[in-house]
């Protein structure tokens, strides 16, 4: 439409004033061509997402580097998940006087290896990933049964304990009152002593 409307606009030089005709000046023409060509881009682009460009927000922890900061009185929460056997330690700590005053940004590169869940003047929460066990199961052992044989888990008895070494030794080869102990978990509180036991057992 605006094609045809142009081309014939252009052909015209003169128009009619008062029963006289007028000269139009070229560059007249083709300023009023280069309007109705711009008007016809814009209608377009409207008609094609009726949306003008959004710009980009800033990104959270941009927003918190800003703004935020440490202060004495924020809490300081630490998780530490131990993978080996999936346990959780948690320590709640205000901030050192190194941290005071610091920002987003900052507190990442001192944690770089941690994950910063939450950030704010009340409470900064920190994760972090270690491929170990946890304290309680790489402290402690004892000795319990496992499908039928004597094994050792690492931990304490209970649900958590986790299997270290199934031993070949059977426990319808011990006696009853072993067995009864095997049932509620022997603490060994050395490798020297876990050793000695498990000889001990497969002597009888």
């Amino acid at each position: 439409m605006w094609s045809k409307f142009i081309a014939k606009l252009s052909s015209f030089h003169q128009v009619k004033v008062y029963g006289k005709l007028i000269p139009v000046k070229p560059v007249l023409i083709g300023g009023l061509i280069l309007l109705l060509s711009g008007v016809g881009y814009y209608a377009f682009q409207d008609g094609e997402d009726g949306k003008l460009p959004i710009p980009q927000q800033e990104t959270e922890a941009v927003k918190q580097d800003g703004k935020i900061k440490i202060s004495a009185n924020t809490d300081i929460v630490q998780k530490i998940i131990y993978t080996k056997c999936k346990d959780e330690e948690v320590f709640r700590t205000k901030p050192p006087d190194n941290l005071v005053g610091l920002t987003f940004n900052q507190v990442q590169k001192i944690y770089s290896g941690w994950s910063i869940e939450k950030f704010d003047t009340k409470e900064i929460e920190m994760r972090l990933q270690v491929d170990s066990l946890c304290r309680e199961h790489a402290n402690n052992m004892f000795i319990g049964i496992k499908d039928g044989y004597v094994t050792v888990f690492y931990g304490v008895p209970g649900p958590k304990a986790l299997v270290k070494e199934v031993t070949k030794i059977p426990i319808n080869a011990l006696m009853p009152q072993d067995v009864q102990e095997l049932r509620q978990g022997l603490v060994v509180q050395s490798k020297e002593e876990l050793l000695r036991t498990l000889e001990g057992m497969q002597a009888r």
